[in-house]
């Protein structure tokens, strides 16, 4: 793997950059976590839209621009340097590539488009009231009635789900406790027996508890094969938890930057503190910790292109980048003392996060749990 970026990786990063510094300031992030509305902005999207930026890995063939999870990475760094609060991540990644993966001819040809377009935006609702994100703890069920399925059951921390127009849905249809026997729904939000309520969480982004009581929804709703979700959703899960490092990562750099700066202003017994060594080796283990999971999470993205198996890597970049994120804002925050921790500062913005990013997408413990199941009971695999 060649780690310059390309021309046009580049050149994607400084659009991305320009573009956020311009539109997604800090006051932009706590206007948005106040906002009585979805918590992101519709206009915000429509020029996501107009950049390219939703389709960025729709193929062509349905109004993309075909481009590779590694370039998707770079502008998503780009994102999370500035908190941008868009559902960005379930839509125009797990959306748009399990449709690609698993949608019939008809579903990728209706639906992809609109990705692009940013006419339908899209919820991922998987986490229920378990702390384990296996597939054999999900219970939310789908039977079989007639021509449509009957949907009972909740899910939990839905992001954007009041802003959505459809929501992916992993759904028991099978053995209980079992990674198989789920199948994924699209279901339209504003299917009858949808009910839908705020969950405040730490970061204040916006997440929902949906409740699914006798939602009828007919087979066409239907992604992939009945009983064989986690086989089509497992890969485009991958896809998005890359992708959701890119943002962390991009997150804490901005932070490390942020406690860098400081150190070399605040002026304390006649010196700068960045001068004391305690500081300078917060400062240098946390860069260390950032470089290596932005790699680890640039390099499982290049495997991901070239069609490898990358199970073990995602899982190292995943654990990797939750436990740097919520190290980074935490020690971060100490080099600015007390007024690291009072919520006029920015600082508090990456600070609140810092926790919830790591426990989102599956915590440590899952992903640990990953690594050593192909440490284990797989042949090494050896990528170059």
């Amino acid at each position: 793997m060649d780690i310059k970026l390309t021309e046009d990786q580049t050149q994607l990063q400084d659009i991305a950059s320009k573009f956020m510094d311009n539109h997604c300031t800090f006051d932009f992030v706590r206007k948005m976590e106040k906002d009585e509305g979805f918590g992101f902005c519709p206009d915000m999207w429509k020029q996501f839209a107009d950049m390219g930026w939703l389709g960025i890995i729709v193929p062509e063939e349905f109004g993309g621009m075909g481009m590779s999870t590694l370039d998707m990475v770079v502008l998503v760094r780009e994102m999370g340097r500035h908190l941008c609060p868009s559902p960005y991540l379930f839509t125009s990644v797990l959306a748009a590539d399990v449709i690609a993966q698993a949608g019939t001819r008809k579903q990728k040809a209706a639906l992809l488009p609109e990705i692009v377009s940013g006419k339908t935006i899209y919820a991922f609702a998987y986490q229920e009231y378990s702390r384990f994100f296996k597939p054999e703890h999900i219970k939310l069920q789908a039977k079989r009635d007639g021509d449509n399925f009957i949907l009972n059951g909740t899910k939990l921390f839905v992001e954007f789900a009041e802003g959505a127009d459809t929501i992916v849905v992993a759904a028991r249809t099978g053995k209980a406790n079992s990674q198989s026997g789920l199948t994924l729904f699209l279901v339209d939000r504003n299917s009858t027996g949808i009910s839908i309520k705020h969950m405040p969480t730490m970061s204040r982004d916006r997440h929902y508890q949906i409740d699914f009581n006798n939602v009828e929804i007919p087979t066409s709703a239907r992604l992939g094969k009945q009983s064989k979700g986690w086989e089509a959703l497992e890969p485009s899960l991958h896809k998005t938890v890359i992708a959701f490092c890119a943002y962390t990562n991009g997150a804490g750099f901005e932070m490390h930057g942020y406690a860098t700066k400081y150190a070399s202003e605040r002026v304390q017994f006649g010196r700068p503190i960045g001068q004391m060594q305690t500081i300078q080796g917060y400062l240098a283990q946390m860069i260390m910790e950032l470089y290596g999971a932005d790699m680890l999470t640039m390099f499982s993205a290049f495997q991901i292109d070239k069609a490898r198996h990358t199970r073990g890597y995602v899982a190292k970049a995943k654990a990797f980048s939750a436990e740097t994120v919520g190290h980074v804002m935490d020690v971060s925050s100490q080099i600015f003392g007390g007024m690291g921790y009072m919520e006029e500062q920015d600082t508090t913005l990456f600070l609140r996060r810092g926790k919830q990013y790591q426990l989102a997408l599956g915590g440590t413990e899952y992903w640990e749990d990953v690594i050593a199941e192909e440490i284990i009971d797989r042949e090494p695999v050896v990528l170059t």
